[in-house]
């Protein structure tokens, strides 16, 4: 489906929680973290700081990262079926203009997955700050992997042309900022952020960011990122209150993502003009908008629908950007 509808604009790889545990977007970019325990029957994961083997993990965990060992934080097979299935497709021919990846976000992930005493790990200075590291190889081995698979499967006649890769930062909880709930200073939040980002520009690639709820626009567009995804059905008017911030991002060539299409609507799908009209707003904006580069994208993941319900949301995607 995702090369059907895709091919010829951003295909990507798909993760596949429903498939298996290890597929949950937290537990997917687990691998190599110290302390972490996954329990499979329960479906839990969760960080044993008391755990024996806890502090000899982290420093394995240091020692590889200042090695620039990317395969020790590689992602397996039986934690990303979609990637390895991806990179196995592309390798048959990979005559594309850009190809798009991601990964956990750290402040998602360090809020969601807790420690042995049900804490939120994001807390704890030591491991987030070795969570970060570890999401920063994950985040370059990718890129690696990706890059290996375009070339190899570049054909002779495209041997010019240059695939350019996006790795989206996924970052549900920045929900949280500003909220009574959310106990972290926002330079730090801002700090991880963008330390994932070096990463991802390190290796040439592009780095995006995905939060599909109403955050603090403004800190998010401060950052380093390219592509700014955001859930335009839902919260379209949040994100135009921040003209300044805007404008900036597009002086730095930014990009927006419209998440326009919804991913969970109760009554049938929207029609291309009734998306159109919802996007109006654009209209205000300084003409730099109208000048920039921007994509379009379901508001969110679609795990939560039926598979004829997805396929209508990735077609009708499509048809809006052809529309546009």
């Amino acid at each position: 489906m995702v090369f059907r509808y895709f091919k010829e604009d951003i295909p990507f790889w798909p993760q596949l929680p429903q498939r298996n545990f290890k597929e949950n977007m937290y537990v997917q970019f687990a691998q190599g973290l110290p302390g972490v325990v996954i329990d499979e029957a329960l479906k839990k994961i969760y960080i044993n700081i008391d755990k024996d083997s806890y502090a000899k993990e982290l420093e394995s965990a240091y020692e590889h990262y200042l090695d620039g060992a990317l395969d020790y934080f590689a992602v397996g097979p039986d934690y990303a079926s979609g990637l390895h299935e991806f990179l196995s497709r592309i390798k048959e021919n990979s005559s594309y203009s850009f190809v798009k990846g991601q990964i956990i976000g750290p402040v998602s992930f360090g809020l969601t997955v807790t420690d042995q005493n049900n804490k939120a790990s994001i807390y704890n200075q030591e491991f987030c700050d070795c969570l970060v590291k570890v999401l920063t190889m994950k985040a370059r081995w990718q890129i690696r992997k990706l890059r290996e698979a375009i070339d190899a499967g570049r054909r002779t006649q495209d041997a010019g042309r240059k695939t350019q890769i996006i790795i989206f930062i996924d970052e549900p909880y920045l929900v949280s900022i500003g909220s009574s709930f959310f106990n972290i200073k926002i330079e730090d939040v801002a700090r991880m952020i963008n330390e994932l980002v070096e990463a991802i520009h390190s290796e040439g690639a592009l780095a995006g960011i995905h939060c599909c709820g109403n955050t603090d626009w403004g800190l998010v567009l401060k950052t380093g990122v390219d592509i700014l995804n955001f859930d335009a059905y839902n919260y379209l008017e949040t994100i135009f209150l921040y003209r300044m911030e805007l404008d900036n991002f597009f002086k730095k060539n930014g990009i927006l993502a419209w998440g326009i299409v919804p991913a969970y609507a109760k009554e049938g799908l929207p029609t291309i003009d009734s998306l159109l009209q919802k996007m109006a707003p654009a209209q205000d904006l300084k003409s730099e908008v109208k000048k920039k580069f921007c994509l379009v994208s379901p508001a969110c993941g679609l795990s939560g629908v039926s598979l004829e319900r997805a396929e209508e949301i990735l077609a009708l995607t499509l048809e809006l950007a052809r529309s546009l």
